[in-house]
């Protein structure tokens, strides 16, 4: 048990350990702060309980010859993402995204899941 203690105090007291900690948290932020559309769908993702389907996602904009078959306004982005997560209505493939304020260091995004309407 002590070994272990040990272990856990030479890594604290490593600078490189620290500044790994602190590179990662830094992707982190920059991964899912909203200031552009893609990180807002993994934001989105995250807040609804999936976080490996929200650093997998890999979302892309999706053609517009398809958006008429998904819920949400016509004129806001739509995304696709890699990896479908569950909602209390449905699975989730594509996500809406809109922008809520423009700032002049960085615009927010919100992004909503979007279901399939019928045809």
């Amino acid at each position: 048990m002590s070994g272990m203690h040990d272990n856990i105090k030479q890594w604290i007291k490593k600078p490189v350990s620290w500044l790994e900690m602190i590179v990662v948290l830094l992707v982190l932020l920059l991964t899912f702060t909203p200031f552009i559309p893609s990180n807002a769908v993994r934001l989105c993702i995250l807040q609804s309980g999936h976080p490996f389907a929200a650093v997998l996602s890999g979302p892309s904009k999706l053609p517009k010859s398809e958006i008429k078959y998904y819920s949400g306004n016509k004129s806001q982005l739509h995304y696709q993402i890699n990896v479908p997560f569950a909602t209390e209505s449905a699975d989730v493939d594509v996500v809406v995204v809109h922008r809520v304020s423009k700032n002049h260091f960085y615009n927010k995004y919100v992004a909503t899941p979007s279901y399939a309407v019928g045809p």
